[in-house]
This record gives structure tokens, sequence and C-alpha cells, in this order.
């Protein structure tokens, strides 16, 4: 019922400040609200580029990782590299309500968010799997890339890319965040109510059957998504052409942008798919990092991507704060009551979220 007040709000949010379009434009309250619009506008805008900045630099700190773990596999250096992915998604999570209204991260055929963040994957696609435990259709042949060196002979990003998606199977991910976690947690076969991450061990990477073609693997799904994540920060950078596209929208336009990516997030993603699907399935399959168990991160993460946009600032990962007019802001020159009911839904909601995040 509150994720349903919530989505609630946030929709309300988008019809109150837009109808305030209809108003006479000269009185001294529109010129405020225009300008307020104008600024919160602006300041999303730093927001997300700031946000993917942060995702872009931290995969490339996993990248780094990763490639020491290959070149040099050692207990060590494997936590390291998991570790690394483990960082790299407290900033990308916060990006996630920057989606759903075809910007640059939901591009043609869905890319490159497909290619960046896609779930759930079958996993014994890209690598071996226990037998009986699902996902491991062989009736297909182009299953199990790593140790498929017949039809795979080598691994390229042109292979990993062309069986992403393969006949339009939203399970066939080959590449991604959740693929590299795949590859470095392994599958989790362990209990639900267990809280315990994939078991692979790093030996996988050494004395394992394919070792080397595993690294490989590894070491180009990573590449491909720093790739992807760059692409989409070359359209948010300063000059670029969709920041530009934009900021030029008529106001109430854009805010009708950043609420849509706000509210799908809200209800159909993260209350709908992230939370009450894999309660309900009691599946870990249904996890959104449940190579990693990194769920209940995810789950804090994307509110908060949503609560940045309330109160229009956001904590880098060095600490500094980009913060401006918020949609609160725009909100209190409208309707103060609905600026408070939205301000105390969302305070509410991270408390919620903050001890699913602790448990």
């Amino acid at each position: 019922m509150k994720r349903i007040y919530y989505i609630t709000l946030l929709l309300l949010a988008v019809f109150v400040v837009k109808s305030c379009s209809d108003d006479d434009s000269g009185t001294p309250e529109t010129s405020a609200l225009d300008t307020a619009k104008a600024e919160f506008v602006a300041n999303y805008v730093n927001i997300v580029e700031a946000s993917y900045n942060d995702a872009l630099t931290k995969t490339k700190d996993m990248q780094t990782a990763v490639n020491n773990f290959v070149d040099n596999p050692s207990q060590a250096t494997f936590e390291t590299a998991k570790q690394a992915w483990l960082d790299a998604r407290e900033p990308y999570g916060q990006t996630e309500a920057y989606r759903f209204y075809d910007g640059p991260i939901d591009g043609a055929d869905g890319e490159p968010e497909g290619y960046i963040n896609a779930w759930p994957l079958d996993e014994a696609l890209i690598d071996y799997v226990e037998t009986g435990t699902g996902g491991e259709d062989t009736s297909d042949n182009r299953q199990n890339i790593v140790n498929n060196t017949s039809q795979y002979p080598t691994i390229s990003k042109e292979v990993i890319k062309d069986i992403s998606g393969y006949n339009d199977n939203e399970s066939n991910v080959s590449l991604g965040y959740h693929a590299i976690e795949f590859l470095l947690w392994g599958q989790d076969n362990t209990d639900p109510s267990a809280r315990l991450n994939g078991q692979r061990a790093y030996t996988d990477y050494t004395t394992a059957t394919n070792a080397d073609r595993r690294g490989q693997y590894l070491k180009v799904a990573t590449e491909i998504l720093i790739e992807d994540l760059q692409s989409v920060i070359d359209q948010w950078k300063s000059g670029a052409n969709y920041r530009n596209f934009f900021l030029g929208l008529d106001k109430d336009d854009a805010i009708d942008k950043i609420l849509t990516g706000a509210a799908k997030l809200s209800k159909g993603e993260l209350a709908g798919e992230r939370m009450a699907t894999a309660v309900e399935n009691q599946n870990q399959e249904d996890e959104h990092s449940c190579f990693a168990d990194n769920t209940h991160r995810d789950i804090f993460l994307n509110a908060e991507s949503i609560n940045n946009i309330i109160n229009g600032t956001y904590t880098r990962t060095d600490g500094s704060i980009v913060s401006g007019t918020s949609l609160l802001d725009v909100l209190k020159l409208v309707n103060t009551t609905e600026a408070s009911a939205l301000e105390a839904t969302a305070a509410e909601v991270m408390t919620y979220v903050t001890v699913i995040s602790n448990t």
C-alpha cells in the first residue's frame, strides 16, 4: 500500500506542476514558478551527469581489479575484484530513475541499458551450472559459451553482443553487470533464507576446465560495460546533443520526462519486478543481484535515485555534493499540502529501504 501511495504522489506532482501552466504567466507567482522549473531541470541534468560519471569511474576501478585478478589469480585478487563489483553498483544503482523516457540509456532496441543492467539472466548461457537447477536447456547449442569451444572458438565482443537477447529471449543475457556478477560469484544454490552468495572458487580461473576462456570472457564483458557506460555519459556531458536537447525542452515537458522515469522505476520496476516478484515467487533467480546476494543494496539505491530527484541532491562517491532546486521546491510553489505529503512519504520510504539494506 505504501508503494502505491509513493507512486501516486509522484504522478500527482506531475499533474499539479504542469497544471500551473494554465495560470496567467504575468503574475509574480508564475514567474517564480517558471524560474524554479528551469532551475530544477538544470539541477537534474547536473545530477544525472555526476551520477553516471561516478558509475563509470567505479566500473573502471572494477575493470582494473578484474584484469589484475585474471592476470594474477589468487584468493586475494579474487576478493578484490568482487568488492570492486559491489562498489561499482553503488553509484550505478542511483542512476536507475533516469530511464523509461527514451533517453540515452534507453536507445533503440533497449540498448545500451539492455547491455548494461539486463536481468534475470540464464546463467547456463554463459558458463557451467549445477545439473537440475534450471537454466540448463542443452537443446540449444548456444548454451555455455565458456565451455562450448566448437561453436565459439574465440571469445570476442562481437560474439558476446551477438548472443545477448538472441531470438528475442530476454533471459539470453550474455553481458553487463549481472553477467560479470555471475562470472565472479557463480551460481547461488543455497537456501534463499540463508543470505549466502554464489560459491565460485577462484580456481575456476586457474586449474578448472577452460579457465583461460573464463578469464577472457570476464575481461571482455567488463570492457563492453565500460564502453556502454561511456556512450551514455557522452550524451549527458556539457555540450552534448542530448543534454542540449533536454535543456531546450519546454520545462513542463522536461519535468514530465523526469517524473515519468522516477514513477516507472518506483512502481513497475522496483516495487513490482525487483521486490514483489522475488518475494511472491520465493525464487533466487528473481532476485536482482542473486549471485552476489546484493539485492538489498539494489533496493535501497534504486529508491535513493528517486529520493535524489525529490530532494534535488546527490552525494558523489568522493563525498562532494551536487545540489540545487528540487522537485519539492517546485511543488511548494504550487501546492504546499502535496509537497509536504510527498516529502513525508519519501522520508518514510527511505526509512523502510534503509532497514532492508541493513538486514
